[in-house]
């Protein structure tokens, strides 16, 4: 498996707000290791790999496939097109990014800027250290009123532009890294354990799970359908940067982020740990002192309670159209999810 071509497919596609392509390519890629792949009625990818062992458990491996997004709330007189956003966008990195709006079809923008000639007026603000609000920065979509209304309507998705790129062999920058890595990460998982011929102990259902970042809604509906045993969630996490704090955060290319937390199984963690220490697989490790923010919660409380542990890939530049990933920190999350599979789950 090309791991970078996979990832370009995946942060290629948009998974705005409720926009499907992404799940589509996902779903094309999961059938070449799934018996059965289909689309949920919220648009979760589901598959399924049978163990063919009678009463096995069943392990889910999940990410969320999802994106931030913005939805057209208002065109002016003018034909600019304004939104709201869908999940937590940066605000900061908004003035003169690349856009796609989903109208009637795909029509490309740009958000607006002030040219630092004219910005005189909002230097009072820039000392106080204030935002802007989303909802008062316009789209340009070069287009009057009128063309503008009938081709765009309230409601609208809108998506960032497509701009995978590589900075160097190993690392990555594009929107949508959150959390097509962890997609990624599961799909090069499955494809390891298809090479090596591997004959799991457990039944495997995975999950690229939508509408994570409007409240994790796609994981705990797929988790009350799958009704796993056991959940392995894949995210994305802090990668060190300048001005972080760096105990906060992970290393890029130092390997995957076990997550440590009351919320978690702590069993399943240190068993994580122990394997990557045995195939002496680089990883570090999250710890936190309450929930983790992901879908790894929404998981956990489904039905009457389910097993769960976390992997992150450390990410520059989080909810940012230019986020940052090491291909490596991918590798290493699915090199322990299969050593993980293929040392079995029944010892739990």
């Amino acid at each position: 498996m090309d791991l970078i071509s996979c990832l370009e497919q995946l942060c290629s596609a948009s998974g705005a707000g409720g926009i499907s392509q992404a799940c589509d390519v996902a779903g094309k890629m999961l059938d070449r290791y799934c018996e059965d792949v289909r689309l949920d009625a919220l648009g979760n990818v589901i598959g399924v790999i049978k163990s063919g062992r009678e009463g096995a458990p069943v392990l889910m491996l999940e990410a969320h496939i999802d994106e931030i997004g913005l939805i057209v709330t208002n065109i002016d007189d003018d034909g600019f097109v304004y939104t709201a956003p869908c999940g937590g966008v940066d605000v900061r990195a908004l003035p003169a990014a690349e856009v796609i709006v989903h109208g009637d079809r795909p029509y490309y923008g740009v958000f607006c800027s002030t040219p630092p000639h004219l910005a005189d007026r909002d230097k009072e603000k820039d000392k106080k250290g204030e935002l802007p609000k989303i909802n008062d920065i316009g789209i340009d979509v070069g287009m009057d009123a009128k063309t503008a209304r009938n081709c765009i309507k309230k409601g609208d998705r809108v998506s960032f532009c497509p701009n995978f790129t590589l900075l160097n062999q190993n690392r990555i920058s594009s929107k949508a890294l959150d959390n097509r890595a962890g997609v990624a990460a599961i799909l090069y998982c499955l494809d390891l354990l298809k090479k090596e011929k591997v004959e799991p102990d457990c039944d495997i259902a995975v999950v690229f799970a939508v509408q994570e970042e409007l409240g994790c809604r796609g994981s705990a509906v797929s988790a009350y359908r799958v009704n796993p045993d056991y959940a392995v969630a894949v995210d994305v996490s802090f990668a060190r940067t300048p001005d972080s704090e760096p105990a906060k955060c992970g290393e890029l290319g130092k390997g995957a982020m076990i997550g440590w937390s009351p919320t978690l199984n702590e069993k399943m963690t240190r068993r994580l740990k122990i394997i990557a220490e045995k195939h002496q697989i680089p990883c570090q490790h999250e710890v936190m002192g309450g929930v983790t923010g992901t879908d790894a919660e929404s998981i956990s409380d489904a039905r009457t309670g389910v097993r769960t542990a976390l992997l992150s890939v450390p990410l520059r530049y989080m909810h940012t159209p230019c986020e940052v990933a090491d291909k490596r920190d991918i590798e290493s999350a699915a090199r322990l999810l299969a050593c993980f599979i293929k040392e079995g789950v029944s010892a739990l």
